[in-house]
């Protein structure tokens, strides 16, 4: 039965790790997509975007063929956010 307990602790704990460092992920995620955008877009406000937007925008803009069209696109997506 101790052992049972002990396992149960274990696991309880590694859950909670591995949910700690996701929270924590996310948001240097939505950092490094801003980052990321503000060298696409310098003129753009990216530090008003979310950490969801931010990487929803991001996503979008590595889809684009060409530098013009990823520019035009994120300045159209974060217009949009605002």
């Amino acid at each position: 039965m101790k052992r049972f307990i002990a396992l149960t602790a274990a696991a309880v704990t590694a859950a909670s790790a591995v949910a700690g460092a996701a929270s924590a992920q996310t948001y240097s995620t939505g950092d490094a997509a801003r980052a990321a955008l503000s060298r696409i877009v310098p003129e753009a406000n990216v530090s008003a975007l979310s950490n969801a937007e931010a990487v929803a925008v991001y996503q979008v803009v590595q889809e684009e063929t060409g530098a013009g069209n990823a520019k035009a696109t994120a300045e159209a997506m974060i217009r949009n956010y605002q």
